[in-house]
Protein backbone atom coordinates (compact mmCIF):
# COMPACT_ATOMS: atom_id res chain seq x y z
CA UNK A 1 0.00 0.00 0.00
CA UNK A 2 2.83 2.43 0.78
CA UNK A 3 4.25 1.90 -2.68
CA UNK A 4 0.99 2.93 -4.39
CA UNK A 5 0.83 6.09 -2.30
CA UNK A 6 4.44 7.00 -3.18
CA UNK A 7 3.54 6.78 -6.88
CA UNK A 8 0.87 9.44 -6.36
CA UNK A 9 3.47 12.02 -5.32
CA UNK A 10 4.37 13.30 -8.77
CA UNK A 11 3.65 16.12 -11.20
CA UNK A 12 0.72 15.25 -13.48
CA UNK A 13 -0.51 16.75 -16.73
CA UNK A 14 -3.39 18.36 -14.79
CA UNK A 15 -1.01 20.10 -12.35
CA UNK A 16 -0.30 23.81 -12.82
CA UNK A 17 3.18 24.75 -14.04
CA UNK A 18 5.80 26.16 -11.69
CA UNK A 19 5.32 29.56 -13.37
CA UNK A 20 1.57 29.42 -12.64
CA UNK A 21 2.26 28.51 -9.01
CA UNK A 22 4.67 31.45 -8.70
CA UNK A 23 2.05 33.80 -10.16
CA UNK A 24 -0.56 32.34 -7.79
CA UNK A 25 1.83 32.90 -4.88
CA UNK A 26 2.24 36.56 -5.82
CA UNK A 27 -1.56 37.00 -6.19
CA UNK A 28 -1.32 37.70 -9.92
CA UNK A 29 -4.06 35.36 -11.20
CA UNK A 30 -7.68 36.05 -12.12
CA UNK A 31 -10.25 35.09 -9.47
CA UNK A 32 -11.52 32.02 -11.36
CA UNK A 33 -8.05 30.64 -11.97
CA UNK A 34 -7.02 31.52 -8.42
CA UNK A 35 -9.90 29.44 -7.01
CA UNK A 36 -9.04 26.55 -9.33
CA UNK A 37 -5.40 26.57 -8.12
CA UNK A 38 -6.55 26.80 -4.48
CA UNK A 39 -8.74 23.71 -4.94
CA UNK A 40 -5.93 21.88 -6.75
CA UNK A 41 -3.46 22.63 -3.95
CA UNK A 42 -5.91 21.26 -1.38
CA UNK A 43 -5.93 17.92 -3.19
CA UNK A 44 -2.36 17.67 -4.56
CA UNK A 45 0.47 17.18 -2.07
CA UNK A 46 3.09 17.44 -4.83
CA UNK A 47 2.00 20.92 -5.93
CA UNK A 48 1.73 22.01 -2.30
CA UNK A 49 5.32 20.91 -1.72
CA UNK A 50 6.41 22.55 -4.98
CA UNK A 51 4.77 25.84 -4.00
CA UNK A 52 6.53 25.72 -0.62
CA UNK A 53 9.88 25.00 -2.28
CA UNK A 54 9.37 27.81 -4.79
CA UNK A 55 8.66 30.15 -1.90
CA UNK A 56 12.00 29.32 -0.28
CA UNK A 57 14.07 29.84 -3.44
CA UNK A 58 15.12 33.29 -4.62
CA UNK A 59 13.41 34.20 -7.88
CA UNK A 60 15.31 35.81 -10.72
CA UNK A 61 13.82 38.55 -12.83
CA UNK A 62 13.07 37.58 -16.41
CA UNK A 63 16.35 37.17 -18.28
CA UNK A 64 18.38 37.26 -15.05
CA UNK A 65 20.40 34.24 -13.96
CA UNK A 66 22.19 33.33 -10.76
CA UNK A 67 25.75 32.05 -11.04
CA UNK A 68 26.75 29.41 -8.52
CA UNK A 69 30.00 27.59 -7.96
CA UNK A 70 29.96 23.96 -9.08
CA UNK A 71 31.31 21.59 -6.41
CA UNK A 72 34.76 20.35 -7.45
CA UNK A 73 33.88 16.61 -7.64
CA UNK A 74 30.86 17.37 -9.81
CA UNK A 75 32.95 19.64 -12.04
CA UNK A 76 35.54 16.87 -12.49
CA UNK A 77 32.81 14.41 -13.44
CA UNK A 78 31.31 16.83 -15.97
CA UNK A 79 34.74 17.46 -17.51
CA UNK A 80 35.33 13.72 -17.82
CA UNK A 81 31.95 13.23 -19.50
CA UNK A 82 32.55 16.11 -21.92
CA UNK A 83 36.03 14.81 -22.72
CA UNK A 84 34.55 11.43 -23.63
CA UNK A 85 36.59 9.57 -21.03
CA UNK A 86 35.34 6.16 -19.91
CA UNK A 87 33.38 6.61 -16.69
CA UNK A 88 33.86 4.53 -13.57
CA UNK A 89 31.64 3.99 -10.55
CA UNK A 90 34.21 5.82 -8.41
CA UNK A 91 33.79 8.98 -10.49
CA UNK A 92 30.06 8.98 -9.77
CA UNK A 93 30.51 8.35 -6.07
CA UNK A 94 32.99 11.24 -5.83
CA UNK A 95 30.49 13.57 -7.49
CA UNK A 96 27.85 12.70 -4.91
CA UNK A 97 29.76 13.81 -1.87
CA UNK A 98 33.07 15.17 -0.69
CA UNK A 99 35.32 12.48 0.70
CA UNK A 100 36.78 13.35 4.06
CA UNK A 101 38.88 11.19 6.28
CA UNK A 102 37.43 10.50 9.70
CA UNK A 103 39.58 10.83 12.76
CA UNK A 104 39.21 9.26 16.16
CA UNK A 105 37.69 12.47 17.47
CA UNK A 106 34.91 12.22 14.82
CA UNK A 107 33.68 8.87 16.17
Amino acid sequence: MKRAKANLFCKRASCPSAETLLTYRSCGLEAITDEHITQHLAACDFCGAELQLLGECPQADEGETFATEIPLPLRRLAEEILAGSPLTAEMFSEAGYEKERLTLTDA
